[in-house]
């Protein structure tokens, strides 16, 4: 992928030197972490949802969501690069005490969230493969978290391979489920067309903006600009311009990639699920209907898929959680480890608490409410991000300007 970053680029750092090539390199990698937030189980939730309810009316919508994600993390990657900073270290600076506060507030919430999909969402696929209770899967899932992240080991290449691997097996098990489900080509150019008839419907409506904050997750952008701020430093200045293109090239292509994924989740539920004559409301729901439509080991893949893509949250919240601490500047003596296992004790007991009170009858509604926090979180980041780009005293001549400050 590094060869098809800098390909893309024009090939410029093949004429600098081999320590500022090397750099450039580095570059490459972190639109892999923040691809992990177009696939995970709140995603699944209500991408099925979409594509069972109203076929490919909504594949449009998955898009555009895609869309303007790109364009926000691609904004938080220059805004990182221009200013050798993370978005957490330069609200904290430059905003009021009271937007930092709030901000940082907002981005610990949207982690918390992001760990509570990733508990209910691994306890779900537990259930599907082992039988195992939610309860139980729950705590599975807290002691998997561990592990992958002993398998990472706080090296940021390693974290980006182990994420790079969990994202292959999503990948690659929706290509088996697509060709399983064999869609309708035609179909779904005509459902596309239909767009604005289920946009019209108020519960596709809502489908539709749960697809919009599932897609653009708040701790992401503090994620990129993290992980392109800590490479930017060692980068001269006049070189920051050509590390701009390849960071926006590496997000575009990942992204791409994932937003394929996204995609392929619609796609997969409206040949298999949509008109199936069974309700799919839940994912459970969905695994049994794929069982019967496309064959148990269609099935088995599904909830593989799922577990894989709940875990790769993973370690993408962790460090996220790593950068806000930092940058806010709270909680500096905690660990990794020690930051993971606080944030996925709080977020099991919300989600054991929230079952109990359920009856263990509804975990895709706690998928949904986990989506809900993010989209109530999000604007606590994008509006100091694009207050930050705007400044001409920060970004120099990179800084956000005319139409593009506007939209």
């Amino acid at each position: 992928m590094t060869g098809l970053i800098l390909a893309i680029s024009g090939g410029r750092a093949a004429r600098h030197n081999v320590q500022l090539s090397a750099s450039l390199r580095r570059m490459v990698g972190s639109g892999m972490l923040v691809a992990v937030g177009y696939i995970d189980p709140g995603n699944w939730a209500t991408d099925i949802a979409g594509g069972s309810g109203y076929g490919y009316g909504l594949l449009m919508v998955v898009f555009a969501s895609a869309f303007l994600a790109l364009g926000f993390q691609v904004l938080v990657s220059r805004l990182a690069l221009a200013t050798g900073e993370d978005l957490a270290t330069l609200t904290a600076r430059h905003l009021s005490p009271r937007v930092a506060k709030a901000a940082w507030l907002a981005g610990e919430a949207a982690i918390l969230a992001t760990a509570l999909a990733e508990l209910i969402g691994g306890a779900i696929a537990l259930r599907l493969l082992f039988g195992l209770p939610l309860l139980a899967g729950v705590a599975v899932t807290g002691v998997g978290t561990f592990v992958v992240l002993a398998l990472a080991r706080g090296n940021a290449d390693r974290h980006e391979r182990v994420i790079a691997a969990l994202l292959a097996v999503v990948a690659m098990s929706f290509v088996f489920l697509l060709f399983e489900a064999n869609p309708s080509w035609t179909a779904m150019a005509g459902g596309v067309a239909q767009t604005g008839r289920a946009l019209r419907d108020p519960e596709g409506f809502m489908i539709a903006l749960g697809i919009l904050g599932a897609t653009l997750m708040p701790h992401n952008l503090y994620l990129h600009s993290g992980s392109l701020a800590q490479r930017a430093r060692q980068l001269p200045p006049q070189a920051r311009g050509m590390a701009m293109r390849v960071a926006r090239n590496d997000t575009m292509v990942s992204l791409g990639v994932a937003m394929l994924i996204n995609s392929a989740i619609m796609i997969v539920a409206a040949a298999s699920l949509s008109g199936a004559g069974l309700a799919v409301s839940s994912l459970d729901a969905a695994h049994a209907v794929i069982g019967q439509t496309l064959g148990l080991g269609a099935a088995l893949v599904f909830a593989v898929a799922l577990y894989a893509a709940g875990q790769s949250s993973t370690i993408t919240g962790v460090l996220a959680g790593r950068i806000l601490s930092r940058g806010f500047q709270v909680r500096q003596g905690w660990s990794d480890r020690r930051r993971a296992l606080f944030t996925r004790l709080v977020a099991g007991a919300a989600a054991v608490g929230l079952l109990i009170h359920s009856g263990g009858q509804d975990p895709d509604g706690l998928l949904v409410l986990s989506q809900v926090i993010l989209s109530l979180a999000l604007p606590f980041a994008l509006v100091p991000l694009v207050l930050l780009a705007r400044r001409a005293s920060l970004m120099g001549r990179h800084a956000l300007r005319g139409g593009w400050a506007a939209a």
